[in-house]
């Protein structure tokens, strides 16, 4: 009966440790969950303000290529009526 009462104690001895590297392999995977996702995070407000330049960029050219446009119907215009 006694090494029975041994094999108990060591047993749960045993569980505690495994216990324990699950605790911590859990820990470290959740660690490198949330700095994977930080980094995606940090790529997409990247890609976002790149986009908003982009944009703000492109409004700029239609507004220039409109004043263009504006000069040239009026260039047009003052060659092609009569003085």
């Amino acid at each position: 009966m006694r090494g029975n009462s041994n094999n108990k104690k060591y047993c749960c001895f045993d569980l505690r440790y495994l216990l324990l590297l699950a605790a911590l392999a859990f820990i470290y995977i959740q660690m490198r969950l949330f700095a994977t996702q930080s980094e995606y995070a940090d790529r997409l407000a990247t890609a976002i303000e790149a986009e908003s330049h982009c944009t703000s960029q492109t409004r700029l050219l239609i507004d220039q290529i409109s004043q263009q446009r504006g000069r040239v119907v009026a260039l047009e215009g003052a060659l092609c009526s009569p003085v």
